[in-house]
């Protein structure tokens, strides 16, 4: 069986340098390792170059783009770049998220004992630093009958079982099986960043299930975790550049595969603009973001950057 790993880095070349570390110290092998440089400033494209000449037991790549795309563009290329070597399963993590020694091991065992080529994806738990899981990285969502979308984590209670069905992934320690992604297609780069791996859940559940083994860890290394709630900048602003991406490629998400859901969202969100009710700076920049999704408006936004929010920005 042949496991690629794919990591996207952007100026955290401490974290970096202590995730390649534990990949190194895997108890069982993988075949390569691919990671995307997002235009990082901070010594880590030096750092890489260092260690593209080190002696380990798996391939080294390096990509090291001329621009930060987002998660979504690095995890594009690293997905594009992986899948020419021909893998089986394919790994995707951040820079910040730690596999315990023992991760590939567990999923080789999981594989020898279960029919895992039928999966879309098999996915590690997510730990938090001082222990326990972080169960915001494993979910499922509920329609009711007036089209209204519910996003729920997977229950505490699920991680005792020897493995459990989730609708959503994150980028943050699953394996994806390659039967998969040549049938629906890589993570798509124009999201730019936040919901990107959740529409890919969506994809890739038409190939097959997708499910957590909680036997198999990867410890994500953050305080607090805005995957679902666009809490990425500052924690303190009224209004963040995150805010604007989680709910622009939420929207689209929904209008690529639920869309009496988005449709009704955006009846909501445009009759709030016309009444004149979008007045703080959060509701300002939700009608913004779902606009722009409803008129298929994607990439990186030309002021919603990475930084930006409303005490930096009190004209906007």
């Amino acid at each position: 069986m042949n496991i690629d790993v794919v990591i996207v880095t952007f100026n955290r070349l401490e974290k970096l340098k202590k995730t390649l570390e534990c990949y190194a110290q895997q108890t069982r092998l993988f075949r390569n390792l691919v990671v995307v440089n997002n235009h990082s400033t901070d010594g880590t494209t030096e750092y890489l170059e260092a260690w593209q000449q080190s002696n380990t037991p798996f391939g080294k790549y390096v990509i090291t783009t001329d621009d930060n795309l987002g998660g979504a563009g690095g995890f594009y290329l690293g997905e594009k770049k992986a899948m020419t070597m021909d893998p089986d399963w394919l790994f995707i993590a951040d820079d910040d998220a730690y596999p315990e020694p023992d991760m590939m091991e567990q999923f080789y065992n999981f594989s020898e004992q279960h029919p895992v080529d039928s999966y879309s994806a098999v996915c590690a738990a997510v730990m938090k630093p001082d222990g326990g899981f972080d169960v915001c990285h494993r979910s499922r969502y509920t329609v009711t009958p007036s089209n209204h979308f519910i996003w729920d984590s997977a229950p505490l209670e699920d991680y005792q079982k020897p493995f459990f069905n989730i609708d959503f992934l994150s980028y943050v320690g699953p394996f994806i099986n390659a039967k998969a992604i040549k049938k629906v297609g890589f993570i798509d780069p124009k999201f730019f960043i936040y919901n990107d791996d959740s529409e890919h859940s969506l994809r890739l559940k038409k190939f097959g299930e997708i499910i957590c083994v909680p036997s198999i860890k990867i410890v994500h290394d953050v305080k607090t975790v805005g995957q679902f709630k666009g809490q990425v900048a500052e924690q303190t602003a009224a209004v963040s550049w995150g805010d604007y991406y989680s709910n622009r490629n939420e929207m689209v998400m929904l209008k690529r595969h639920l869309p009496k859901v988005a449709w009704k969202r955006f009846k909501s969100a445009l009759k709030g603009q016309l009444k004149g009710k979008n007045t703080t700076p959060y509701d300002k920049i939700k009608w913004i973001a779902i606009r722009d999704a409803w008129l298929h408006r994607m990439g990186k936004h030309p002021v919603y950057k990475p930084g930006w929010s409303i005490t930096a920005n009190k004209n906007e």
